[in-house]
């Protein structure tokens, strides 16, 4: 115990030192905190943006190769309704881990206003898995500036009428219907939707402009368009689907479904794959930011850290400098080169926890300033602008402020451990202490 009132003494002796060494810590602390604050948002955001909005589900199951062949043969690579009823009940006895479940299809056609039309790429759901997913927790804690209070709101009336389609402000622009879409009688909402059936038809099918909603990403703004699943399948003239999404009570069982599923989905001699969202194919975007934001944060951390570990070991080099004649005293009655590495890893270590508390204080501070400041930014290939929003987070805080701690335990054997090795009498004979 004397040792640790000792070194919480020895802080003192030289108060300016021990200061700047501190706020050392404590600035490098601060930037960890703020950097991995804003990565956590970005990768709850992004999360919440693929599996949710983007429709993607947690685990995704495809026919064998049809997440890439799909496009180019989608008749072959259907799921058949024989084939979603044995998935069904696959499904059921997973229930436990599962919040729900969505059937999707997506295609290409084109959306008619009787003298104007422009090219869409479709993405049919089920009306209660939409209003399911607009609704959602997540969605409204990680991603309310990618959703529209409307379509929220309005997110219900695809169950009331299922002949109902969504589509981008963008392309209400480009077909001559600029949203709000209830200025218009139900004549003047009334559109057509064109394509060629799975087997090779043209067909045709009477929707009505009723929602609007936005992508996120600039380059869908154009085509993006959301209609029921009944209405694209009796387009496409099927009653199979795309994919069946898993939407997971907690995604940290991801793994441990996803490994149950294909065990199943084996037993039952299904040709079906399952992907999860984080897969580099399935979720290209989404890998993609996250890679970005990875390499980013390694170069900030790297850097940060650099600079926390040579103020710590020049300002110890320093105090050890000074405290020559006391180290070599300590060495000639008997203390080994341990207890002294000791005595100064207890000073850094309570000064470490003094500076990560003030550290942890001012950047919660900061944090709550730069999200009541309500700053807005536009990325780079997303559509409008979204909030800059910094979330702290308990495990990722205490994890930094160990690293910190260990960063300064090595800072300090490095500065220490030459000098303990000098001669007993060269030290106390040393001009520094």
């Amino acid at each position: 115990m004397w040792s640790w009132v000792l070194a919480y003494r020895n802080l003192g002796r030289n108060k300016r030192r021990s200061l700047a060494t501190g706020l050392a810590i404590g600035a490098g602390f601060i930037g960890l905190l703020l950097i991995s604050a804003y990565l956590y948002r970005a990768q709850r955001a992004l999360q919440a943006s693929t599996v949710y909005l983007n429709h993607k589900g947690h685990l995704a199951l495809f026919k064998k190769d049809s997440l890439f062949e799909f496009t180019y043969r989608p008749s072959r690579y259907l799921i058949t309704l024989e084939e979603q009823n044995k998935i069904a009940q696959i499904i059921k006895d997973l229930d436990s881990d599962i919040e729900f479940t969505g059937r999707y299809l997506t295609g290409t056609g084109l959306i008619n206003n009787q003298t104007k039309s422009t090219p869409f790429i479709g993405t049919a759901v089920e009306p209660e898995v939409y209003k399911r997913i607009l609704n959602h927790a997540e969605v409204h804690t990680w991603t309310p500036d990618w959703v529209f209070e409307e379509t929220i709101k309005n997110s219900g009336k695809f169950i009331e009428n299922p002949k109902l389609v969504s589509i981008t402000e963008s392309m209400g622009i480009l077909i001559g219907k600029e949203p709000p879409f209830d200025k218009y009688n139900e004549d003047e909402r009334t559109i057509q939707l064109i394509g060629k059936s799975f087997y090779g038809d043209l067909n045709a099918v009477d929707t009505e402009l009723g929602l609007r909603h936005t992508t996120g990403m600039a380059l869908a703004e154009d085509t993006s368009l959301y209609l029921s699943l009944s209405q694209l399948q009796s387009l496409y003239a099927t009653d199979g689907i795309q994919y069946w999404a898993i939407f997971l009570k907690n995604s940290s069982a991801l793994a441990r479904v996803q490994s149950e599923l294909e065990k199943r989905l084996k037993e039952q001699n299904l040709n079906i794959e399952v992907f999860p969202f984080n897969h580099e194919e399935w979720g290209s975007y989404y890998v993609g930011s996250i890679g970005f934001l990875f390499v980013i944060a390694c170069f900030f951390v790297i850097l940060i850290c650099g600079a926390v570990i040579l103020s710590v070991v020049n300002t110890t080099t320093l105090g050890i400098f000074e405290r020559h004649k006391e180290i070599g005293t300590l060495r000639a009655t008997g203390f080994p080169p341990k207890a002294i590495y000791s005595l100064f890893w207890k000073e850094n270590l309570i000064l470490s926890l003094i500076a990560l508390t003030a550290g942890y204080i001012a950047a919660e501070w900061i944090a709550s300033a730069v999200n009541a400041a309500n700053i807005k930014f536009q990325p780079p290939g997303t559509q409008g602008d979204i909030r800059f929003v910094l979330v702290t987070h308990f495990q990722m805080t205490l994890a930094l402020g160990l690293i910190v701690i260990l960063i300064n335990f090595i800072s300090t054997i490095i500065a220490v451990r030459r000098t303990t090795k000098t001669n007993i009498v060269n030290l106390l004979t040393a001009s520094g202490g």
